[in-house]
């Protein structure tokens, strides 16, 4: 589970990316909260250090501010947190790792308990209209600038290539109406289903989309046969809520966040 968890990414449409053989960057100029560095991996401090020196100077290159990283139980080397404390990064919010057992004892799917969805749906996208739409949603809950028309572009060529492979998109829209009013992803490794990226926006929460969101991922991930749907949660929004509808804890991350200067090329005003 923690191999999957270490190789997921999310990339804001909106990003630019840096990839070397020892870590990628996700990086979405003028918001440090939404450029992520992804797969630093060291053998020890020193090593950790040399990286973090490349890692500022090819996030400033392309227009990035700042970055957040992922410590876990298993990050590596294992002063990696002491390590950002250091040089500057600061302990944000934590999230927790949250999992649901597909499958009870007989091998039966099982989904979690939420109320079914009364009024509204949710459904897999395959169109590129949808897939416009998809982004749309997901750049209002979570607050970046639309996508361009080439990374629009770019996101509708994976869609089609994604759909004609496997069937699917692992994109999901919630609608109440004609409306699309909530979003979220599903990425599949080996037993190990990701639930990644939902949310409904604000007027339409409480009404069950989430759940909805939750449910129709955990069945599709079933039908293709995993066993675990696994979730990083906020501990003050959506972790609550998996919980009570059966979700476990398996483990902490916590977030460090470094802002190195406003999108204005100024050093940040101090809190």
């Amino acid at each position: 589970m923690w191999d999957a968890l270490a190789a997921h990414r999310w990339y804001p449409p909106t990003s630019k990316r840096v990839t070397t053989d020892r870590y990628e960057l996700a990086v979405t100029p003028g918001a440090p909260g939404l450029s992520w560095i992804y797969g630093l991996t060291a053998g020890d401090d020193r090593e950790a250090s040399r990286l973090l020196d490349e890692i500022r100077p090819s996030i400033e290159s392309v227009g990035g501010t700042g970055a957040r990283i992922w410590v876990t139980p298993k990050s590596q080397p294992g002063g990696l947190r002491d390590l950002l404390v250091s040089r500057g990064f600061k302990s944000g919010e934590s999230v927790e790792v949250l999992v649901w057992d597909l499958r009870d004892d007989q091998g039966n799917p099982r989904l979690p308990s939420f109320t079914p969805l009364r009024d509204g749906e949710v459904r897999e996208i395959t169109t590129e209209s949808d897939s416009n739409t998809f982004q749309d949603v997901m750049a209002t809950i979570f607050e970046y600038g639309p996508p361009s028309v080439e990374v629009r572009a770019g996101f509708n060529r994976n869609l089609d290539q994604t759909v004609r492979q496997t069937g699917h998109s692992n994109q999901f829209l919630a609608f109440e109406g004609a409306r699309a009013i909530g979003c979220a992803g599903l990425g599949l490794s080996g037993a190990v289903a990701m639930l990644w990226g939902a949310g409904v926006l604000p007027e339409y929460r409480g009404r069950g989309f989430y759940g909805e969101l939750v449910n129709a991922r955990c069945e599709s991930a079933t039908e293709r046969g995993s066993e675990i749907a696994v979730v990083t949660a906020r501990t003050g929004t959506s972790g609550p809520i998996l919980k009570r509808h059966g979700f476990r804890v398996v483990g902490p991350i916590e977030i460090f966040e470094a802002q190195w200067s406003s999108p204005e090329g100024r050093p940040p005003s101090p809190v």
